[in-house]
């Protein structure tokens, strides 16, 4: 599953849009927004392999947002203007141009288009080995550490706290550096100096997450996100 930002000035054209990806795709929809803040929080707290971009802003060039953006991120952008689709070309990292309105069967092929620029490939017996451990340089040493093991992270500037169930490392990556290369189906943000195991979360509670002997805050703004991926739907059953 690909995880993809919405952004758009028209509210009832972002809305379309998701309508429609989440009807044709299997797709996550990190943000659908109209403010670069919530645009930065959303690649802050994901990792995001795609994005929809509108062009309707009064006061943006969506190009200088193209050139900004890491490479690896993949646009589609959306316009009423045809004659933009020639600059698309200036751009690797803009994989389609839509013109609106939308049409279902272009949309289609748009996101087969996707899914043949960044295929879901079969995890080989070698890359299961792998996804289990990770190895962090320690006192000029490489030591490995096991997912399974890894209670959660702590962010200390520029350097990185690991804690683990037999012991703690201190490294020199940023915890957001760290967290991008971690599984996200083993590991969640939880705020923005905490990263944790899921497998290993005790309780929960409206503003912390019990991990072994240690109580770990949930920052406000991710409270949402790790209710809904802990599949607990009402706030008030943990007030």
């Amino acid at each position: 599953m690909y995880n993809v930002l919405i952004i758009g000035n028209n509210e009832v054209d972002r809305a379309y849009l998701t309508q429609m990806i989440l009807e044709y795709s299997d797709f996550n929809i990190t943000a659908s927004t109209n403010t670069l803040k919530n645009v930065q929080n959303s690649f802050e707290k994901h990792i995001i392999e795609f994005v929809f971009i509108f062009d309707d802003f009064a006061k943006i060039d969506i190009f200088d947002l193209v050139s900004f953006w890491h490479t690896e991120i993949n646009i589609i952008i959306i316009s009423k203007t045809p004659k933009l689709a020639a600059r698309c070309y200036e751009y690797h990292n803009i994989i389609d141009f839509l013109i609106q309105p939308l049409n279902v069967a272009r949309f289609i092929k748009c996101i087969a288009k996707i899914y043949s620029v960044n295929p879901i490939k079969d995890i080989s017996k070698i890359e299961k080995y792998r996804s289990d451990h990770t190895f962090v340089k320690v006192n000029k040493k490489f030591v490995r550490i096991s997912y399974g093991e890894l209670l959660f992270i702590e962010g200390l500037k520029d350097y990185t706290l690991i804690r683990t169930l037999y012991n703690k490392y201190i490294v020199h990556k940023t915890i957001g550096n760290f967290t991008n290369h971690l599984p996200r189906d083993k590991f969640v943000r939880i705020h923005k100096s905490y990263t944790v195991g899921v497998d290993h979360i005790k309780t929960v509670t409206s503003n912390e997450i019990e991990i072994g002997p240690h109580l770990i805050p949930i920052g406000r703004s991710y409270r949402e996100k790790i209710l809904s991926l802990l599949r607990i739907k009402e706030i008030k059953m943990l007030t």
